[in-house]
């Protein structure tokens, strides 16, 4: 949960959160099942600031539950989230039950334009019409595993020939010395050209987006646990090239300074040093 929920500890004083594994057909196009629920209390409201590399999930959302001040009840696909972070507010008592996409894998089961799905929900049922997940789908993810291997697998997922590819991409951009486009461009021989294409093809977003996002979770999640370097240190070692490049950064996608977001956890930062 480190470096994709804010505030992680606080939230899970609040919330239930189960996730669960598909099964092994699954696997190349999903990473995993989730759930949240809270029973939080008549008139009481809390907001939780998620963060996500660019994927899609596909959620069951249930009771009081809003986003960008819109009701969030029903069963939505929500695309790659590019502007900031992705805050939800919890009111009295809800849930919901997701299923989060490997960054490509939707295309198995959909072709559908995921640059039109960034920063936006649809109703699933722009996708998959009337069927849908059973209704009567267990609220946590354990529980409703199997029925969700069921139905995706029922949609005779077909794999985009360009699939494999995009996946060697991906794990370039696991390699810690990838920090920019330019080192990606050299070490996968492909142009920046080609490499937007593929990215906005299957993830619906750049790969210089992608990278950006990346390194600032990484940061979230070094502050969470308590990393003892101090910014400077942590914004350089994560491929920064100056410490007020990772400040803007940092903001666009949290709201939020490193300093103060570190100031906020309960134990003052941990390790981390405040400039």
């Amino acid at each position: 949960m480190y470096g994709h929920v804010l505030d992680p500890e606080e939230f899970l004083t609040r919330a239930r959160y189960d996730s669960a594994a598909p099964e092994p057909r699954l696997r190349r196009w999903v990473e995993r099942y989730w759930s949240v629920s809270w029973e939080l209390g008549p008139d009481r409201a809390c907001q939780v600031a998620t963060l996500d590399e660019p994927s899609v999930h596909l959620t069951r959302e249930w009771g009081g539950i809003r986003r960008d001040g819109v009701d969030g009840a029903g069963t939505w696909i929500t695309g790659p989230v590019t502007r900031g972070r992705f805050d939800v507010t919890q009111l009295g008592s809800g849930g919901v039950l997701g299923v989060r996409f490997r960054p490509g894998g939707t295309t198995a089961f959909a072709d559908a334009d995921l640059s039109a799905l960034r920063d936006a929900a649809v109703p699933a049922a722009a996708w998959f019409g009337d069927d849908l997940p059973p209704a009567d789908l267990p609220g946590t993810a354990t529980r409703a595993a199997g029925a969700l291997d069921v139905w995706l697998l029922a949609r005779a997922p077909r794999e985009d020939p360009g699939y494999a590819a995009f996946c060697d991409l991906l794990a370039l951009l696991e390699e810690p010395e990838i920090t920019g486009t330019a080192l990606l461009e050299q070490r996968s021989g492909l142009s920046i050209r080609s490499l937007q294409r593929r990215f906005r093809r299957f993830v619906g977003v750049g790969p210089k987006h992608m990278l950006l996002r990346s390194r600032v979770m990484d940061a979230v999640a070094a502050i969470d646990g308590g990393d003892p370097r101090g910014i400077g240190d942590l914004a350089q070692d994560l491929g920064w090239f100056d410490q007020s490049h990772f400040l803007r950064d940092f903001r666009a996608v949290t709201g939020r300074t490193p300093s103060s977001y570190a100031g906020s956890r309960g134990d003052g930062g941990a390790g981390i040093l405040l400039p």
